[in-house]
């Protein structure tokens, strides 16, 4: 049987003028047996805008009745599914599209056991049009009711996923910064990934039916991969991290590396590496021992050995100047 949960994400927004964070404990109850993860709550990004993180695994089947009049709801999903209805009409959320909805009232239900990665950020309609620049007039004519109406729509708008918008979510969930660095960061995003939509949105065609087109997710996921290789060198996740944040199993992972990159992830990320670090060693004004640093590496040994089996000669040779 479903755990029944209501939340009221207007008052929620109230209680973060206060502070920068609530916890869904204070906001539904205990929690602890339906969410399992370390922290599951809403957080300030402004004044109109709350951003929440899904980084859990569901202990029990559970329905969430959500009131969020005057909100325009964008949800990203990297990993998981769950079901939800819109005033009687229901459809499943997944990492197929970015979703953006502003019925008053919604209602999910995600089963025990399904793993959730994602994030929801809920915006103040009018504060869309007025402070983010959202062209109403490029959105099809049936999904206007979205942006321009109190009452909303059935109907979800849906846009295509990206490397860069499932790369940006990552970014929000597996932000490890402490205080007030994340607090900071996490503002940062939210607004990069905003920006990022309603960008997409003003592009939209006004004359033509808005309908995601079919893409490759598991090649966008793929992108989504190579990216966190290229922000993360100095400390590459493994290969199962990095399947699991991207919403991937291992095998697939691997495959689409090769078909895309022709090599595997690991080489990829050792790649992504070793030319950072011979473009730091040919710069100059870094010691050997302060590239391998930043490139991950606790040692001048490890370092060198790696360099030298990537290029064929020690990462001295690439630091000494050209004549």
């Amino acid at each position: 049987m479903h755990k029944l949960l209501t939340l009221d994400l207007r008052e929620v927004q109230r209680e973060l003028l206060r502070k920068n964070f609530v916890r869904s404990s204070e906001a539904l109850g205990p929690t602890e047996t339906i969410f399992r993860t370390k922290e599951h709550g809403y957080r300030r990004i402004d004044d109109s805008i709350l951003l929440h993180v899904l980084n859990f695994e569901a202990g029990r089947p559970y329905s969430l009745d959500m009131a969020r009049r005057g909100l325009v709801c964008i949800q990203i999903i990297i990993k998981g599914t769950y079901s939800r209805w819109l005033n009687n009409r229901a459809d499943l959320v997944n990492s197929a599209s970015i979703q953006i909805s502003n019925m008053p009232r919604a209602t999910s239900e995600t089963e025990a056991g399904m793993t959730l990665r994602g994030v929801l950020i809920a915006c103040e309609r009018q504060y869309m049009l007025d402070h983010l620049g959202l062209n109403v007039d490029c959105v099809p004519a049936a999904y206007r009711p979205i942006f321009l109406s109190e009452t909303g729509m059935a109907e979800t708008l849906k846009l295509p996923t990206s490397p860069s918008a499932i790369s940006i979510a990552d970014q929000l969930i597996s932000c490890e910064l402490a205080e007030p660095l994340k607090t900071l960061y996490i503002k940062a995003k939210t607004i990069e990934l905003i920006c990022e939509i309603v960008s997409r949105i003003n592009m939209l065609s006004a004359h033509r039916p808005c309908r995601v087109q079919s893409t490759d997710g598991k090649s966008q996921a793929i992108e989504a991969a190579a990216a966190i290789y290229r922000r993360e060198m100095f400390r590459p996740p493994t290969i199962e991290q990095l399947a699991f944040r991207v919403g991937l199993n291992r095998n697939d992972l691997t495959d689409g590396f090769r078909e895309i990159f022709g090599t595997t992830p690991h080489s990829y990320g050792m790649m992504i590496r070793m030319e950072q670090a011979q473009n730091l060693l040919r710069n100059g004004g870094l010691s050997i021992s302060e590239v391998a640093r930043r490139v991950g590496y606790e040692g001048y040994s490890s370092f060198s050995r790696a360099y030298q089996a990537h290029y064929g000669y020690g990462p001295s040779l690439s630091s000494e100047p050209e004549l």
